[in-house]
């Protein structure tokens, strides 16, 4: 039985995620954000990008909310701060999953993980830009961040670093979201 009420919850996750996705294309950005007032837009704009960015499906939701709580009247600086804290919070926590899943797995899945460590370890110029492609990955493709954040726990990149990373790529990429979402309105 326990296993059924996970799965519920998990759908209504996903549910509820995706009517914030497509919410603002029935009702408007501006009586969105009027309707929940501006403090509870930067709430829900943190509580949308921390779930967003946990998985393929629902990024691009969280993509649309956060532009739409732009183009309601939400400040794009304080919003991208705060979407951007929000991601990398998300994306740290599925890059401790990550290590703590590198752990548990055994046989030829774990020595084929030990040598992608071991091959990267030894060429230099590839452990030298992996932080830099990381941060392009994670800061400008509006791609899901858990290939990255999965493949730089398998291959056993400095906690240090992948943070970094994370906090600087998810600053990036939120800011630009927003950023590019309030230069949109002003065309209009």
């Amino acid at each position: 039985m326990p296993h059924k009420n996970n799965i519920y919850v998990f759908a209504a996750m996903i549910l509820a995620l995706v009517v914030l996705g497509i919410l603002p294309y029935f009702i408007g950005p501006q009586v969105l954000v009027e309707s929940i007032g501006i403090e509870n837009g930067y709430i829900l704009g943190f509580i949308v990008a921390f779930f967003g960015g946990f998985s393929a499906g629902t990024s691009v939701s969280a993509i649309s909310f956060l532009m739409a709580l732009v183009a309601g009247g939400l400040d794009p600086l304080l919003l991208g701060l705060i979407a951007g804290i929000s991601l990398a919070i998300g994306d740290s926590i599925m890059f401790f999953a990550g290590l703590k899943g590198r752990e548990i797995i055994s046989g030829k899945w774990k020595h084929r993980m030990e040598r992608l460590a071991d091959y990267t370890d030894s060429k230099k110029w590839i452990k030298g830009s992996i932080p830099f492609l990381s941060y392009l990955y994670i800061g400008f493709a509006p791609l899901p961040n858990d290939i990255m954040i999965l493949f730089l726990a398998i291959i056993k990149c400095p906690r240090k670093i992948v943070w970094s990373v994370i906090v600087l790529g998810d600053l990036t990429f939120a800011l630009m979201i927003t950023h590019l979402a309030a230069y949109g309105v002003q065309l209009i």
